[in-house]
């Protein structure tokens, strides 16, 4: 990497080439695309965040792997919490795969993402460096005294995954 960065400032610096000719100065060198974050198993939050950012109570953990884990409310309730983790997909092609509803995009602790919303259930997909993005899922129809407080919910669980990433 240091080498390549190197014969880019010399080649911006209009240095020559072998046997000391030089060559057309370059204007410009080349993009290196954002460095991604490493995201902890399960978005790097406990069963007490997520019930803290979206008022749900009860949660257990039904499923976890590197990649995606997932929350069931129980106790007769149909609420669950999902949390992927996409390494190597663009956030951008997630909306072609989603279909709840009109998508709207968003900024998390300065990272792009999009929003969906429906009638029972909302998403979150942020962009967290590189070719990555994560994604938090609410979904459920329970009682509406346990209803999460809405799609804000995701937004903070997003910021809480990123602020802890590394």
């Amino acid at each position: 990497m240091a080498a390549v960065m190197t014969c880019a400032v010399l080649s911006v610096a209009g240095c020559g080439g072998p046997g000391g000719s030089s060559g057309p100065a370059r204007t410009s060198v080349p993009v290196v695309p954002a460095q991604a974050v490493a995201i902890g198993r399960c978005g790097s939050v406990s069963d007490a965040d997520i019930s803290r950012a979206t008022g749900l109570t009860g949660l257990q953990q039904v499923a976890a792997n590197p990649m995606r884990c997932s929350w069931d409310a129980g106790a007769g309730d149909d609420y669950a919490v999902v949390f992927q983790w996409f390494r190597g997909t663009s956030l951008w092609d997630r909306p072609g795969q989603v279909t709840l509803g009109t998508p709207s995009t968003v900024q998390v602790a300065g990272h792009p993402g999009i929003l969906w919303s429906g009638a029972n259930a909302c998403e979150i997909a942020v962009a967290s460096g590189g070719a990555d993005f994560i994604d938090w899922i609410l979904t459920g129809s329970g009682p509406e005294s346990a209803r999460p407080q809405g799609c804000s919910d995701l937004e903070q669980l997003a910021a809480d995954t990123l602020a802890k990433a590394g």
